[in-house]
């Protein structure tokens, strides 16, 4: 049995791209299960809804000594703590390569397209394309939409318009509606912690020796956050003394305005910079992580 999964705090590229990567790899004539590494968000039960599909289950089991296949991720800090222990046979992704060691070669598909769903469709070959219901083609085109806000991220190639081409017409559905339904879900807050809305989409990374902690938060507008900024602050405090990171970075994205404000914090005793507005930021992956990397690397 080969186990699916995402990583950590999941997106909903991780929750789609993983249920289609299971089916994916079923109709090869493979046994596969797809898992989710955490809770869902609002605007992946949105996609898992509209498609009338169920989300996969809870990771709760240990992976030691079991076949698995990474998707949306190859960094072992995003991934659950057994995946050391696990045997890694396949990864699907379209981010940088996060120092994975496996037992064995494993089949790797990375590639800088938008979204990894938008990859997965592309190793589907016409047979297994024909054999996808319109409900599964509404999980993928979903994933691509949210991965690339809607074809807007800087992080969008000519691959993820075809796709979302492709996809939404083997979905049958109207675009527009469940593209304005999605990011509906995608950016409501309301009801929301300080700390649930650090955790919606937060994964760790090396960055220049350094272990950050960097979460994303996309809006319509920032003002979204204004009752909740001192909290959200508050729990990037306690995210440091809890999981021993040297940096917690918090990206506000306004997906609408086209750029995003970094809040920082550092463990105690130390001094965090102060907030900053970054124009035309809106991708954690091309653009925070690169910024992260100068910065860090001038001392700053």
């Amino acid at each position: 049995m080969i186990n699916v999964l995402g990583h950590l705090h999941p997106d909903s590229d991780a929750v789609c791209t993983a249920y289609m990567a299971s089916r994916w790899l079923t109709l090869r004539g493979c046994q596969a299960q797809a898992w989710r590494c955490g809770e869902i968000n609002r605007e992946t039960r949105f996609i898992f809804e509209q498609a009338q599909l169920s989300v996969p289950a809870l990771l709760t089991d240990s992976l030691a000594d079991r076949d698995v296949w990474l998707v949306d991720f190859t960094e072992p800090t995003q991934g659950p703590a057994s995946l050391a222990e696990s045997n890694v046979v396949g990864i699907i992704d379209h981010h940088r390569l996060g120092g994975l060691v496996t037992r064995l070669p494993p089949e790797v598909w990375v590639k800088p397209v938008g979204s990894s769903s938008t990859l997965l469709w592309q190793l589907m070959t016409p047979a297994i394309r024909q054999m996808i219901t319109p409900a599964e083609a509404l999980l993928m085109l979903g994933a691509v939409i949210s991965d690339t806000v809607a074809l807007r991220s800087p992080t969008t190639t000519s691959d993820d318009t075809l796709a979302v081409e492709e996809l939404s017409a083997l979905a049958g559905i109207e675009k527009d509606a469940f593209i304005a339904g999605l990011l509906t879900a995608k950016t409501s807050i309301e009801g929301l912690s300080g700390k649930a809305l650090l955790n919606k989409d937060i994964k760790t990374f090396q960055i220049q020796g350094l272990k950050i902690n960097a979460a994303q938060i996309e809006l319509f507008s920032l003002n979204q956050v204004d009752a909740v900024l001192d909290e959200l602050q508050q729990a990037m405090a306690q995210n440091i003394r809890e999981t021993g990171v040297q940096r917690v970075v918090l990206m506000l994205t306004d997906i609408n305005a086209g750029y995003s404000t970094l809040y920082f914090a550092v463990p105690e005793g130390q001094q965090a910079d102060a907030p900053c507005k970054v124009e035309g930021m809106l991708s954690r992956k091309k653009q925070l992580l690169p910024w992260l990397e100068n910065s860090l690397a001038k001392g700053k």
